[in-house]
């Protein structure tokens, strides 16, 4: 004996609306995650070749990614300021010798993730590309590295006694 055939039409048809309904919503919740990862992965180009072994090639627009670390892989520091330096003089004093430079910063990254800090460099390039008015060859992402006390001044960083926030830096080539 089946036991839908014990209610009336009524109740089953309430209890597929209400099924129904529950499906519905599990079908937005994982369209709205897969559209975050598609907003997150914009961009990202990973490309494998396989004539000498695995080789990836991973690019992010104009940023490629030359790193030993895995592209999702935890930055070993938390809360992070990217910073850049420009090899461009904004102002330049003849009589004191002095000049302003340029230094582009990130936004803060809590636990980034290497493409996270792939994805701020990106960012970083394009603010550079706007000041410089034109986009340079694609540019290879070498090493990511901490930002040392003493090139706090090089990097117009402000020392601060409570600073939790962690800065570095990237090398890169074109």
């Amino acid at each position: 004996m089946n036991y839908l055939d014990i209610l009336n039409e009524d109740i089953l048809n309430k209890i597929f609306e209400i099924v129904a309904d529950l499906y519905e919503k599990d079908i937005e919740k994982t369209k709205n995650k897969l559209s975050k990862v598609k907003c997150l992965t914009e961009g990202l180009n990973i490309d494998v070749e396989d004539d000498w072994g695995e080789v990836y090639y991973i690019s992010y627009y104009f940023i490629s990614y030359c790193m030993n670390k895995y592209l999702y892989s935890r930055y070993p520091l938390d809360n992070i300021v990217i910073v850049n330096r420009l090899k461009l003089i904004l102002y330049y004093n003849i009589n004191e010798n002095t000049h302003t430079p340029i230094v582009l910063k990130s936004n803060l990254l809590e636990k980034p993730l290497y493409l996270d800090i792939l994805r701020e460099v990106n960012k970083l390039y394009q603010k550079k590309t706007g000041i410089f008015g034109y986009y340079g060859s694609r540019v290879v992402l070498e090493n990511v590295r901490q930002v040392k006390e003493s090139e706090y001044d090089y990097y117009e960083i402000e020392k601060s006694s409570d600073n939790k926030i962690n800065y570095i830096t990237f090398e890169y080539s074109s």
